[in-house]
C-alpha cells in the first residue's frame, strides 16, 4: 500500500512543471510517476524524512476531476497527513503587491455562495453566505516560520478569495474586495481543497504566488509572469518543508521510517544520496 506524508496539488501545466523542476533539482533526479485508481502521482522524494507526492487537478472546484475530487481521491490513495495546494493566483493591489509575491492562506473566503436580493432603493444587492475556513494552524505556523528564514520573493499571509470564476475584470475583482476587504488575492481551487480535507480530517493550506491583477490584462506577459509566480510558490513550499522534520501530532517524525542499511520500513529503497526510489504500490 503506497503512502505519502505530504501531497502537493497543482492545476495548470505551468504550476506542475515548476513543482517538478524545483523538487527534481532538490532530489537530483527526475520524479518517477505511478497510477493509482485512475490518477497519476509523482514521487517527489523525501524532504526531512517526509515523503512528498504531487498530482494535477483540473481547473476549479466542483467539476469532473477538479480540486474537490482530486484531493478526495489523493487522500484515499495516499493517506497523506497534509495537503498543500501550490500554484498561481491573482493579486488585488499592485500599488502594494508585486508579481511573484507568494500568498499563504490564513483562511479562505469562499465567495460563490451568495444571496442575490433587491435593496431598499431597488438596486441589486449581493450578500455573502460562503464559508471563511481557517487553514491548518500547524501548517500555517510552519509557513510563517519559514518566512523568517526566506530572503527571496515577498511572502504575504492572509485571506484568499476562492471561487469558480476565472477573474479578469477589475469591476468584479473590486466587488469581491468589498465582500472581503482583507483579501490578499484570489484563485479557483481552494474551496475544494478545504472541503475535501475537512471531511477527511487532513491538514491543508494553500500557497500560490501572484501572476496577474484580474484587471482585464491577464494576457500581458502571461507566460513570464505565470512562470515566475509558479516557481516562487514551489520554491517557498520546498523551503518550508526543509525547515524542520514534520511531526505527526503526538507521534514520530512524519516520514515515519527507520533507515537501516539503505532500506526503510516504508518499503521503499534508498539511493546513495538518500532520495527514495522504486515507488511502487
Amino acid at each position: 500500500m503506497m503512502q505519502a506524508d505530504i501531497l502537493l496539488v497543482t492545476v495548470t501545466e505551468m504550476e506542475s512543471l515548476a513543482v517538478l523542476a524545483v523538487f527534481d533539482d532538490y532530489a537530483k533526479r527526475k520524479a518517477p510517476g505511478t497510477e493509482i485508481k485512475g490518477r497519476h502521482y509523482f514521487d517527489l522524494g523525501s524532504v526531512k524524512g517526509a515523503r512528498v507526492a504531487m498530482t494535477q487537478s483540473e481547473m476549479g472546484t466542483g467539476g469532473l476531476d477538479a480540486s474537490l475530487q482530486t484531493v478526495q481521491k489523493g487522500i484515499d490513495a495516499l493517506s497523506p497527513d497534509a495537503v498543500i495546494m501550490v500554484g498561481i493566483a491573482f493579486g488585488v493591489d499592485q500599488t502594494k503587491q508585486a508579481i511573484g509575491d507568494v500568498l499563504v492562506s490564513e483562511s479562505l473566503r469562499c465567495y460563490e455562495l451568495q444571496k442575490a436580493a433587491t435593496a431598499t432603493g431597488g438596486e441589486n444587492e449581493f450578500i455573502q453566505r460562503g464559508d471563511r475556513p481557517h487553514a491548518s494552524s500547524r501548517l500555517l505556523n510552519r509557513f510563517k516560520s519559514a518566512r523568517l528564514r526566506w530572503d527571496a520573493a515577498t511572502v504575504r499571509c492572509g485571506v484568499v478569495l476562492s471561487g469558480e470564476k476565472l477573474v479578469d475584470h477589475i469591476d468584479f475583482r473590486e466587488q469581491l474586495r468589498r465582500f472581503e476587504p482583507e483579501a490578499i488575492g484570489g484563485e479557483m481551487e481552494g474551496a475544494g481543497l478545504y472541503v475535501a480535507c475537512q471531511s477527511k480530517k487532513v491538514d491543508w493550506i494553500l500557497v500560490k504566488a501572484i501572476c496577474d491583477w484580474a484587471d482585464g490584462r491577464k494576457d500581458h506577459d502571461k507566460h513570464v509572469r505565470q512562470q515566475t509566480a509558479a516557481t516562487n510558490a514551489a520554491r517557498f513550499v520546498l523551503h518550508a518543508l526543509e525547515l524542520t522534520p514534520f511531526q505527526r501530532e503526538g507521534g514520530p517524525p512524519l516520514g515515519g521510517q527507520v533507515e537501516t542499511g539503505g532500506q526503510c520500513l516504508c518499503r521503499c529503497s534508498l539511493s546513495s544520496s538518500g532520495a527514495k526510489k522504486n515507488w511502487q504500490g
